[in-house]
């Protein structure tokens, strides 16, 4: 489609448009190359000034009062506060998009900016369409005004004119709720990411067999998950490299997390970290948890999307039921350990050690990531949306 057609977007959303983290990345790529005169970015927080889409004019909005109240002790009392400020009105804000004027609304199910984004939808009767990379019913509390917030949620799911679920598993569970379908639109590649050929040479220094794990520590049991890996590669003389923030403190209970085969990193560009694995790793880990399970149905966990353009094999553990093992299982993959089992795992972690099965399963990861998470294919699945 040419630019001159495509609608006018006003992004409105707590997710910034940044190349920093999860959801943040994700919206960097699907949007870096939308026509930049066609693109408005209202966003709740930054996390990456400095890596934002150039020429695209971006709004923050924050509010210094109530970020001071969250570091209080009425930092419990205050949901009431955060609703209502989606309620107020701006003139500034108003201003702009009035000026803008918005073809089309995006916003992402994170925090409370889509009540604005729906709101605002109402109000200039033009289409919402609605990003969902996390279920906002289980992994957002907002006490006693969860279940009124939950009716809005479910009366924006309905009025949305596009909804792009990240996984299958999501959009069966919304369709269940709500009654209407939405689109699978998978995290996706940056268009300019490079795609890694699958690690295929032996690259092992004394017999040593090197892991990567990139993302949170603290998310759920993760940190307990990552313990009990290095305490199996451990004994195989394995080593482990981690990309993450590392509180030195907390993690002083986890003690095989401290051993010196373990190597910290601090956080880098996507880019450097995909060359990092492609050239130094043998196989990338990727975790959900046991014991908030609830919250991992229906996600999908983007590093995914890293992993295989790095050319990786992939250790997948935690639950059947989430949003990411239930999709690995069904293409096919077998490298997944289901049950929260120490002995499944280093089962898992002896077969990795044969050059042929870590290929085997590099070449099954990457032509999933391929075909699924490819920028052409999930952008124009994207552009047709929000186009109708």
């Amino acid at each position: 489609m040419a630019d001159k057609q495509l609608p006018r977007i006003l992004y409105l959303s707590d997710v910034p448009v940044e190349l920093s983290y999860a959801g943040a990345t994700l919206m960097y790529r699907l949007l870096e190359h939308y026509p930049k005169e066609k693109l408005l970015i209202i966003q709740g927080t930054e996390m990456n000034s400095k890596e934002r889409i150039a020429g695209v004019n971006y709004i923050t909005t924050k509010s210094a009062f109530l970020n001071r109240l969250k570091t209080t002790r009425f930092s419990k009392r205050i949901s009431g506060l955060l609703i209502a400020k989606q309620y107020i009105r701006s003139g500034k804000l108003l201003s702009a998009i009035k000026e803008f004027k918005p073809d089309v609304i995006l916003t992402v199910s994170f925090r409370l900016m889509w009540l604005k984004a729906f709101r605002l939808s109402k109000h200039l009767n033009i289409p919402l369409h609605l990003i969902l990379h996390d279920d906002w019913l289980t992994t957002e509390n907002y006490g006693i005004w969860q279940k009124h917030l939950a009716g809005l949620f479910g009366q924006m799911y309905r009025h949305s004119s596009g909804r792009f679920c990240i996984c299958p598993a999501m959009e069966k569970y919304y369709h269940a709720l709500y009654e209407v379908h939405g689109e699978i639109l998978y995290p996706l590649r940056g268009r300019s990411d490079l795609a890694f050929p699958v690690v295929g040479e032996v690259k092992r220094k004394k017999n040593v067999i090197k892991y990567c794990y990139a993302g949170s520590l603290f998310t759920g049991d993760f940190a307990v998950m990552l313990n009990e890996i290095a305490s199996i590669i451990s004994k195989q003389n394995g080593e482990m490299h981690i990309f993450s923030h590392k509180d030195k403190a907390a993690m002083e209970q986890y003690e095989y997390l401290m051993k010196p085969h373990v190597k910290f990193h601090d956080l880098i560009h996507p880019a450097e970290l995909m060359r990092f694995m492609n050239e130094e790793i043998d196989v990338g880990i990727l975790l959900n948890s046991f014991d908030h399970e609830e919250m991992f149905k229906y996600n999908f966990s983007s590093k995914l999307v890293d992993y295989t353009s790095a050319g990786l094999p992939v250790l997948i553990w935690g639950p059947q039921s989430s949003g990411v093992i239930s999709w690995a299982l069904a293409s096919g993959y077998t490298g997944v350990v289901i049950m929260k089992d120490s002995v499944a795992v280093a089962d898992l972690i002896d077969r990795l050690k044969d050059d042929e099965v870590r290929l085997k399963l590099a070449r099954n990861m990457k032509g999933l990531g391929t075909e699924q998470f490819s920028y052409e294919n999930n952008y124009k699945k994207f552009i047709r949306q929000i186009s109708i």
